[in-house]
């Protein structure tokens, strides 16, 4: 018996291949568009670009209608009779069809997305050092995130914990005491004592709960309201382009001054950045953006928000591999902590593999209630009641046998 066993490879894994090739185009855009300087209009006009982004959307769901179109097409030589069938059978069904809580759903991923975005972006504004965003940042964040999807699927998706599930919550909470004392130490060498530092904290980690719960309603409308992923980007789009025109009024009155930006309105700043070549870094920032968000709601569509950590993961162990790498080829020091927070994210994959038995530990009862179990005890108790109907079958047949040969020896005594 083996002790690991291996889902089968699907061609769906490969979009988290793609997500982390588009994340990581993403963020070399940002560098020639934003140039590091961490102003306040820089952060403001990213959450604008994430939702144009969204419109994006509106290419590939025309063409899902128009191939859908074609394929429910009716056929020339089609039989009226089938097509009556498939009528009465849809009446029959039309409950099923029902989307009783389609805005519910979809008015609520828009919801805590845009509150996520919307909440960082005023901390931003209202932050008068800009610095701690870009040169304080914890590692803990990404464990956090995914304990938080865990947590949000088990409340919202109603997903049991099995054995395997805790042994995946134990990895994860071992890594988080390991990469919080990585940050520690770190804030005690900074001597960090800023207190919008924490504050910054805080609001990263409020920030990434409204996304664990914008990811589980996500599912939860591709599923109950039979939405594709091209739908629901499209009532994100929608939806959060009336939160952002609501959230944006304020700040046409508030008057800043910073580097672009001398005593006016915020939105004069995003001059800079749709003018001349950076229009072109903004453009396509936008196409990536949306494909980011893409990949992302094709894998909670095709998988479920549990295996959204793997694409993070891949995302961040990518990201300081390019670090590592970039460091040495121009032979500047290279911190221990990049290559513990390496090790750390080879576990947490581990663990994420676990939770959404990629892999299956066959010990210690690792592997009951997994997918693969359920599917063999099911098919094996199919077996089992075929064999014993097949044998009830041959009894009430011999047992027919012994009656006629019953019936003939008495004839032959009558005879």
């Amino acid at each position: 018996m083996k002790c690991i066993i291996f889902q089968k490879f699907t061609y769906n894994y490969l979009f988290f291949l793609f997500f982390l090739i588009i994340s990581i185009i993403r963020k070399r855009l940002t560098d020639p568009l934003f140039e590091g300087k961490n102003t306040k209009s820089e952060y403001f006009i990213m959450i604008y670009i994430d939702i144009i982004s969204y419109f994006f959307v509106i290419i590939p769901f025309l063409i899902s209608k128009y191939l859908s179109k074609r394929k429910n097409k009716k056929p020339e030589n089609e039989n009226p009779i089938n097509i009556i069938e498939k009528k009465i059978d849809y009446l029959h069904n039309e409950e099923t069809y029902t989307r009783k809580n389609l805005f519910k759903y979809t008015f609520l991923v828009a919801l805590f997305d845009f509150a996520g975005d919307a909440s960082i972006t005023l901390f931003y504004f209202f932050n008068d050092k800009m610095e701690i965003v870009s040169f304080y940042s914890l590692k803990t964040y990404l464990i956090f995130n995914t304990v938080a999807v865990y947590i949000v699927c088990y409340i919202v998706l109603k997903m049991h914990f099995y054995k395997h599930h805790w042994l995946s919550m134990i990895i994860n909470i071992f890594c988080v005491l390991v990469s919080l004392t990585m940050d520690i130490i770190s804030i005690k060498e900074k001597n960090i004592i800023d207190y919008q530092y924490y504050i910054f904290i805080l609001m990263r980690l409020i920030r990434i709960i409204f996304f664990s719960f914008g990811d589980g309603y996500s599912k939860k409308a591709l599923h109950s309201e039979f939405l594709s992923p091209y739908s629901l980007l499209l009532y994100k789009a929608i939806y959060e382009t009336i939160f952002l025109a609501v959230f944006s009024i304020p700040f046409i009155f508030i008057k800043i001054t910073e580097d672009n930006i001398d005593n006016a309105s915020i939105f004069v700043g995003f001059k800079e950045y749709l003018t001349g070549i950076k229009f072109l870094y903004s453009f396509l920032l936008c196409i990536c953006d949306f494909f980011y968000q893409l990949f992302l709601m094709i894998i909670i569509d095709r998988f479920t928000p549990n295996h959204l950590p793997l694409a993070h993961i891949l995302d961040a162990f990518g990201y300081n591999i390019s670090i590592i790498i970039r460091n040495a080829i121009k032979h500047e020091h290279i911190y221990w902590s990049y290559y513990t927070i390496i090790i750390v994210h080879i576990i947490l994959f581990i663990a994420a593999m676990i939770h959404n038995e990629i892999f299956i530990i066959n010990k210690c009862g690792l592997n009951e209630k997994t997918k693969l179990f359920l599917k063999m005890e099911l098919i094996e108790e199919e077996i089992n009641q075929y064999l014993v109907a097949g044998d009830e079958k041959e009894d009430d047949n011999e047992n027919e046998n012994i009656e006629e040969e019953g019936h003939l020896m008495e004839d032959q005594k009558i005879e």
